[in-house]
């Protein structure tokens, strides 16, 4: 028992010992890379520091004035370029506005529609005619009796008002729906 229990401890003492070198090692390569870009960057600001700043020089002389011009010309086509944007955003804004004038006068149409249905009410026109069926003439004449009963008043009130006579029964009452 003594010896499985010694052959246990020797084992988590050897796993131990690997993993604390192995852990060493990385630490040892991440010191190693810290120190490397650490130099690099104190070289480069020494090197920077050391060289003085000298401006190349063109061997020909400069034509000042063909480069004056040609900063002119793109200072104006940089000019023009927000411009020709502010035209456009004006002219969209400008649709944009017409179209909510047209959405307002249509509402204010459809208002007016509605107030209008209310004071005169719709009058439906007649139907067309429909061709006559035969019919045995018991049937026709009590349908005709009941049809010249309602008809015939609707439609002196129509013609009347029509005419501009004044209506002694309103419309609403004479025409159902």
């Amino acid at each position: 028992m003594n010896f499985i229990f010694g052959v246990i401890l020797l084992a988590m003492f050897i796993l131990a010992l690997r993993v604390i070198w192995t852990t060493a090692l990385q630490l040892l390569g991440v010191l190693k890379n810290a120190t490397l870009v650490l130099h690099r960057y104190r070289a480069q600001r020494l090197a920077r520091n050391r060289l003085p700043v000298i401006m190349s020089r063109s061997r020909e002389d400069m034509d000042w004035l063909a480069i004056s011009d040609s900063v002119r010309q793109e200072i104006q086509s940089r000019n023009h370029g927000v411009n020709r944007e502010e035209v456009r955003l004006e002219g969209q804004l400008q649709a944009k506005l017409k179209t909510i004038e047209i959405y307002e006068a249509d509402i204010q149409i459809a208002k007016l529609e509605r107030e209008l249905l209310k004071i005169k009410p719709v009058i439906e026109s007649p139907e067309p005619e429909v061709k006559k069926t035969r019919r045995s003439k018991k049937q026709s004449l009590a349908v005709a009796g009941v049809e010249t009963q309602k008809v015939p008043h609707q439609v002196s009130q129509l013609r009347a008002a029509l005419k501009g006579n004044g209506l002694s029964v309103p419309v609403r009452e004479s025409v159902r729906h």
